[in-house]
């Protein structure tokens, strides 16, 4: 094929794209799928109780990335951010691996520390129930993911443990202030 050639035809082609008003697919590009186990948009998520030991708070949603206690104090920006990147991280991380109701009976489940949990984050919509309770336990023994039990259901979660480890941080920040 001659350049002349070449060029016609790619100028033609985009004649043709410009007249039509599409644009190329690009059939390499997979659409984003919330795998989460918190199922509600995550701007949604209106109020947050956490609590570790005695370290608890309880933060209102006040902007996009800005979150305050009730009575109106600000967290802070650093603590606001990390609310606002766990609450997106449970709406998009989905579990590496989950261990069934079945396959925990009769199993010594001390081990991963969710009775009592190391973290509780209690996450509420606009109403008075809470739509989501995660408790983060032990770490498991390749230190990579923290076991997790949602509140209701059986089975016993392995997540990233960045997921708890922000919570904690959220946590840390919101209280330390």
């Amino acid at each position: 094929m001659t350049p002349a050639l070449a060029s016609t035809t790619a100028l033609g082609f985009l004649v043709v794209m410009v007249v039509s008003g599409t644009q190329p697919v690009q059939r390499q590009l997979v659409p984003f799928e919330a795998k989460g186990l918190l199922k509600t948009a995550p701007e949604q998520v209106r109020r947050i109780e956490l609590s570790r030991g005695a370290e608890r708070i309880t933060v209102v949603r006040t902007g996009e990335r800005g979150w305050a206690t009730p009575e109106g104090t600000d967290v802070g920006d650093e603590a606001g951010k990390r609310l606002s990147t766990a609450v997106q991280m449970m709406h998009a991380s989905g579990p590496a691996n989950e261990i069934s109701a079945a396959e925990l009976a009769g199993a010594d489940v001390a081990a991963f520390e969710l009775d009592p949990p190391r973290l509780v984050a209690r996450l509420y919509g606009g109403d008075q129930a809470p739509i989501l309770t995660a408790r983060f336990g032990a770490h498991n023994p390749d230190g990579f993911l923290q076991y997790m039990r949602v509140e209701g259901d059986p089975r016993v979660y392995l997540m990233s443990r960045f997921i708890g480890q922000e919570w904690a941080e959220a946590l840390s920040r919101s209280v330390g202030r």
